[in-house]
């Protein structure tokens, strides 16, 4: 009886004591909640040093929704209409802009970001601008459509983009690429360098270089630009491609590789509609003046074989065939031109390269003026009544 008794006693105390357990719920919950705040912190931490070092490195971005201008440069007059020049920075680093601007008696004027292409370019020329003459710039690097344009997101509406891609029948591969950078640019609302190591490693180096007063280094090492803003023109340089080492040749090809994913297209991509909507645009407001820079030799022998030539070359026909009064200068076909000794890198020509080219670009600008002049004069002639 005793011990069935006490057994009792015991049987009866346990319901108290798990009562008296704190519930397994609860310290979930507890648990959760500590690793939502030590998450959410990490993010607010992670957010305001990205946005720190975006600011120290002058990458501090605008927000998605709000309108941007991109970089504007201009040279010669301001009064008059203007030559609105469509070209990335291999056209602005391609010419000596003071003496186009001198020999064609206007003022010219850019508007552009890193990297940009036609689908960048057409949004700048869809502003009403005083332009009566327009001068293009494309090469096999500014066309290829493999290489994304990263700033495409905060000048392209989605909708067109979408649009190209669908008429254009893109890839998936390069649709989902594409479309990432919309993404991409709300993501920056948190991280403003998301995408941007290139950047970042320049701008860290940069930053070194000043620190320690080893500017004249980094632009021996690095070929940086040098720029005066607003100005349309890069300074002298005495930079070439052929005083780079073996190996920051093979550092940038591979940068350049990660960038284009290898590989080069041109035929119907959303450029190349781009790139139509462009001429045709040009072509109702005035005169339309297309330069096809050259790559350096190095560029091209590690990119460019004769498939993918002869694909830019067909898609440079077809599309120029869209406005057959435009003139043509093709640069890239100067003897000897993609020598190393040109470029300051890979396709950026360099001093001596400006000097070899500029004066072949206002030649034959200056020769299909007078053809057109004199084709008009003939048609004049031949139409009295007119």
């Amino acid at each position: 009886m005793t011990g069935r008794t006490g057994t009792l006693q015991v049987d009866s105390l346990a319901p108290t004591d798990i009562s008296l357990a704190p519930p397994k719920t609860d310290a979930r919950s507890s648990g959760g909640r500590q690793l939502a705040v030590v998450i959410l912190l990490s993010l607010v931490l992670c957010s305001v040093a990205n946005h720190c070092l975006a600011y120290w490195l002058g990458l501090a971005r605008s927000a998605p929704w709000s309108r941007s201008i991109g970089n504007y440069r201009r040279t010669g007059p301001k009064t008059g209409p203007q030559v609105f020049c469509a070209g990335s920075s291999l056209l602005v680093s391609g010419l000596n802009w003071p003496e186009v601007s001198e020999s064609l008696g206007q003022g010219i004027e850019d508007w552009t970001v890193a990297g940009s292409s036609p689908e960048v370019w057409e949004v700048f020329q869809q502003e009403r601008r005083n332009s009566n003459t327009t001068i293009i710039g494309v090469s096999a690097y500014d066309l290829n459509e493999m290489r994304l344009t990263p700033e495409r997101a905060m000048y392209v509406p989605v909708t067109e983009t979408a649009s190209d891609l669908w008429s254009s029948g893109a890839p998936p591969g390069l649709r989902r690429r594409v479309l990432t950078l919309y993404a991409i640019n709300y993501m920056r609302l948190l991280f403003p360098l998301e995408g941007d190591a290139d950047k970042v490693m320049v701008g860290l180096r940069r930053e070194a270089a000043e620190h320690f007063g080893l500017q004249a280094k980094l632009e021996e090492h690095e070929g940086v630009f040098l720029e005066q803003k607003g100005v349309l023109g890069v300074g002298e340089s005495p930079t070439t491609l052929s005083d780079w080492s073996s190996a920051r040749v093979l550092r940038r090809i591979a940068a350049l590789r990660a960038e284009n994913h290898g590989s080069h297209q041109f035929v119907n991509g959303p450029k190349s509609y781009a790139l139509r909507r462009v001429l045709l645009r040009a072509q109702q407001q005035g005169r339309v003046i297309v330069v096809v820079l050259p790559v350096s030799k190095a560029y091209a022998e590690e990119f460019l074989d004769l498939t993918t030539s002869g694909d830019f070359e067909r898609e440079l026909d077809e599309t120029m065939a869209l406005v057959p009064q435009a003139t043509l200068v093709r640069l890239d076909r100067l003897p000897d031109i993609s020598d190393s000794r040109y470029f300051a890198d890979l396709v950026h020509l360099n001093s001596l390269g400006r000097r070899a080219v500029t004066p072949v670009f206002l030649k034959e600008v200056a020769e299909s003026t007078s053809n057109q002049k004199s084709q008009a004069s003939l048609a004049a002639g031949s139409n009295p009544g007119k």
